[in-house]
């Protein structure tokens, strides 16, 4: 009686599968990255304009809420003596004033930065897939910005022509934020200048001298 046996798989067909199933890993791995290649750019700049507004909106609450507590800032600040004649003669900046409100701005926006919750974003698929004529169009894909943050902050003194022989000199406090959204699979960073302005003075007629106290 004759044995029939099943005819077994040969080295060649295994190599052809084994060959297809490369081909196929190859293709998906080539479409996810052309997709990423497309939906990382969209994703970046929506990340980072959101941490632009997240963080300026919260330097100017963090700030308001602070200059409101504070009373007579401007004459604790700056100091104007006048001549005989009534115009300004010289302006005092009171130094140790200046930087003890500018730790003070700075502390309270470095807190208010960390209390920020995730951001939601969502992007339409159309603008995500980078497709003009579906640009905003599609449903939205959701994503989470989670923003961490780092604040530095300097004082800048201006003086601008305010009109006919008058001169506008103001103290600000220009904060620097370095802001990183990361996203699953992303990370990228901004940084965010926002200016306060704390005092300010008008002068009529010529510049005066001005000089710094308790530095």
């Amino acid at each position: 009686m004759r044995r029939f046996r099943r005819p077994a798989v040969t080295v060649s067909k295994r190599r052809v599968i084994l060959f297809r199933l490369f081909l196929v890993f190859c293709a998906v791995f080539a479409v996810f990255s052309v997709l990423d290649n497309r939906l990382r750019p969209v994703i970046t700049t929506m990340a980072q304009y959101q941490c632009r507004v997240v963080s300026v909106l919260a330097m100017n609450e963090a700030v308001m809420e602070e200059l409101n507590e504070v009373q007579d800032i401007e004459q604790a600040l700056v100091e104007v003596d006048k001549a005989p004649d009534g115009t300004v003669s010289a302006i005092e900046i009171n130094s140790v004033e200046v930087n003890r409100l500018k730790t003070r701005l700075t502390d309270a926006v470095a807190n208010r930065l960390l209390s920020v919750p995730k951001q939601d974003v969502r992007i339409p698929l159309g603008t995500l897939l980078g497709w003009q004529i579906m640009a905003g169009r599609g449903p939205d894909i959701p994503l989470q910005v989670v923003p961490a943050s780092f604040v530095q902050s300097t004082i800048v003194d201006t003086l601008e022509t305010a009109g006919i022989n008058q001169t506008q000199h103001r103290i600000f406090i220009r904060f620097t934020v370095e802001m990183s959204a990361i996203l699953p699979g992303y990370s990228t960073s901004v940084t965010v200048e926002n200016e306060v302005c704390i005092a300010q003075t008008l002068i009529v007629g010529k510049v005066p001298q001005f000089y710094a106290s308790g530095s």
